[in-house]
């Protein structure tokens, strides 16, 4: 089939296409204009393709080709990204640098853990080594470590996509890592204590709806917010933080809970009789 033709195709869909280029052997990137002057990035992959068996499993399926929305984190492009780079060195003499193939297979590895694996334990921590874990989700575990530590261990492409400065201040890293600090990638883990753990929880809490009864009780989380962090607590109530707003309607919704408006004067809903104690772990 004619790839180039049959993109053209699909203008009604995807929008008026301003460029077709051949990234890797069989594999086309697409830019195409629709409904406003941004453009929107596409790989086109057909059944042709040395990598096309690699990537059956994701993009949307049309006649002869899978088609990978680059702005739907969810439909495997950066799989395709990566199979591409690895043909390219392998076999089109294109080699990538080693940091940034490790990039980019590090930051899919968290929504693709059947292509890529999961995220590896820590066996090192800044409280010594880590004898038992819990995973939380993949690269968020729960480890209890040889100096009698029970810590909350977040992956590099977690905590720097997701958690705030905030809660940020409260991590700590090895004391190898810390030798390079340009080098962020060479710090994949941020260790927190029990109590300063309720901060990253909380706001990880958002985009982890599963969590909630199973791994959290928000209770008591956020008893332990006002317990252990009171300055990040009023901060949150201030308005500034967007996890509020999220939380405050669970709690309003499910807990039964009268939440005053943010205004930065009043604390947030603490809970009496629930404890501190946030983690439904074994």
């Amino acid at each position: 089939m004619d790839v180039k033709v049959y993109l053209s195709s699909l203008e009604d869909e995807i929008g008026e296409i301003v460029n077709i280029s051949e990234w890797s052997l069989g594999v086309y990137h697409v830019d195409a204009r629709k409904d406003g002057p941004f453009l929107r990035e596409y790989f086109a992959v057909p059944d042709s393709s040395p990598i096309a068996a690699r990537v059956r499993r994701y993009g949307e399926r049309r006649d002869g080709l899978r088609l990978f929305d680059n702005a739907d984190d969810s439909s495997g492009w950066q799989i395709v990204q990566y199979e591409i780079m690895k043909y390219n060195g392998a076999y089109g003499g294109k080699p990538v640098a080693e940091a940034v193939f490790r990039d980019v297979s590090l930051h899919a590895m968290e929504l693709y853990p059947e292509y890529f694996g999961l995220f590896p334990v820590p066996f090192h921590t800044p409280h010594g080594y880590t004898l038992r874990h819990r995973t939380l989700s993949n690269g968020v575990y729960w480890l209890e470590t040889s100096q009698y530590r029970e810590l909350l261990a977040i992956c590099f492409p977690i905590w720097n996509a997701r958690l705030s400065a905030a809660a940020l201040m409260g991590g700590e890293r090895l004391e190898i890592d810390k030798v390079g600090e340009a080098d962020v990638d060479a710090t994949p883990y941020l260790f927190f204590s029990r109590e300063l753990s309720c901060v990253p929880l909380y706001e990880l809490l958002a985009t982890h709806e599963e969590w909630r009864g199973t791994v959290i009780r928000p209770r008591a989380l956020m008893n332990a917010l006002w317990e252990y962090t009171p300055a990040y607590a009023m901060y949150l109530n201030g308005g500034m933080d967007p996890p509020l707003a999220i939380f405050s309607e669970v709690l309003r919704a499910e807990m039964g809970c009268a939440m005053p408006e943010p205004d930065g004067k009043h604390v947030a809903a603490m809970f009496p009789g629930e404890g501190t104690d946030f983690l439904l772990l074994e």
